[in-house]
C-alpha cells in the first residue's frame, strides 16, 4: 500500500497512507495500532476514494516508528493542528470524510468540530469521544502520573515484548478471538515489541485519562450532529467500550454489529466501507438541496 514519511511543521514525522482517487476519506486509527488498521477498508474504498490514512506521533511499524517530539504532547490543540498538517502535506483543500476509530476519536471529533467547513461527514467505529466514558483499569494505570505508577506503568509496557512478545499475542489473542493470526501478528510486532510505540502510549494515556481529558466532547458532538451526515459502526463484543456507549456519538443512525468485537476496521472492514457510502450519499443529497 502506497505510504510516504511527511515532515509536518509542528515537528511531527510520520508516515502517510495515500491510496486511490476520488472523494478523500481520512482514516484515524486507534491504541495499540498504526495506519494499517485502516489497509482493509482502503482495500475496498480505493477505486472510488482517496484514502489518507496517517500514523498518529509517536505510532508505526516496528522499526520504522518515528519518536514524536516532546513538544507534541496529545492535548486537544496538538492534535487538531496534526490533521490539519497532515492535510495540508498531502495537498488536501477539499471537504473529507472522517473514519475514526478507538482513541482517533479523541483526535478526531474536535478537528471535525471547530473546523465544520472541512468536514464531508464523519463514520464512528467503537471510540471513546464522550466525556462520560469511565477510562477502564488498564488506561488508567498506564495514565498514572505519580513516580510510582509511572514506574510500573513502565515495567508493564516492558514485559509486553518478553519472550519476543509470545505472552501478550496469547492474551491478546484471547481478549479479541475475532483477530486473525496475521493481525495478531502485527500487533505483537508493531506494539509489544516496539518500545517506541509503547512509550508513547503511556504519554498518551497520562493526557487522557485526566479528569477533564474528554470536557467539552459533548459540546463538540453536537456541533458535528445535524450538520454533516453522520452514522456509527458498532461491534456488540468489546470489552473495552459497551455498546451503549454508542448513542453518546449523536450520530444519524448506529448499525450494531453482532459478534464484533472492538475492532471493528480489521474484523467487518466491508460494513465500514458500506458505511463510508452511506454517508456519501447522505452528503451528496445534502449538498445538492443546500
Amino acid at each position: 500500500m502506497r505510504s510516504e514519511i511527511v515532515s509536518l511543521p509542528g515537528g511531527v514525522r510520520t508516515r502517510v497512507i495515500d491510496e486511490g482517487r476520488g472523494p478523500v476519506l481520512l482514516f484515524l486509527h486507534g491504541n495499540p495500532d498504526n495506519a494499517d488498521s485502516w489497509s482493509r477498508v482502503i482495500e475496498a474504498c480505493r477505486a472510488r476514494h482517496r484514502c489518507i490514512a496517517p500514523d498518529l506521533p509517536g505510532y508505526g511499524r516496528r522499526g520504522a516508528t518515528i519518536a514524536s517530539p516532546k513538544s507534541f504532547d496529545y492535548g486537544r490543540a496538538a492534535q487538531v493542528r496534526f490533521v490539519d498538517e497532515v492535510l495540508a502535506a498531502r495537498g488536501i483543500g477539499e471537504r473529507v470524510t472522517l473514519v475514526v476509530h478507538d482513541i482517533g476519536g479523541v483526535m478526531g471529533v474536535p478537528w471535525a468540530a471547530t473546523r465544520i467547513e472541512r468536514v464531508r461527514a464523519v463514520v464512528y467505529c467503537n471510540t471513546v469521544a464522550f466525556p462520560a466514558f469511565g477510562w477502564f483499569a488498564l488506561a488508567r494505570r498506564m495514565g498514572a502520573r505519580d513516580a510510582v505508577g509511572r514506574l510500573r506503568a513502565w515495567l508493564l509496557m516492558a514485559a509486553l515484548g518478553a519472550r519476543g512478545g509470545r505472552s501478550f499475542r496469547a492474551g491478546f489473542g484471547r481478549a479479541h478471538p475475532q483477530l486473525d493470526a496475521r493481525e495478531l501478528d502485527r500487533f505483537t510486532r508493531d506494539f509489544a515489541r516496539n518500545p517506541i510505540a509503547k512509550a508513547t502510549t503511556l504519554r498518551q494515556f497520562r493526557e487522557m485519562v485526566t479528569a477533564d481529558a474528554l470536557a467539552g466532547y459533548d459540546d463538540h458532538l453536537r456541533s458535528i450532529a445535524g450538520r454533516v451526515p453522520t452514522t456509527t459502526v458498532w461491534g456488540d463484543d468489546d470489552p473495552y467500550i459497551d455498546t451503549r456507549w454508542a448513542a453518546q456519538l449523536l450520530a444519524d443512525d448506529t448499525r450494531v454489529l453482532p459478534r464484533v468485537g472492538h475492532w471493528v476496521p480489521l474484523v467487518a472492514p466491508d460494513e465500514v466501507a458500506l458505511a463510508i457510502t452511506r454517508v456519501g450519499r447522505a452528503a451528496a443529497t445534502t449538498s445538492g438541496s443546500e
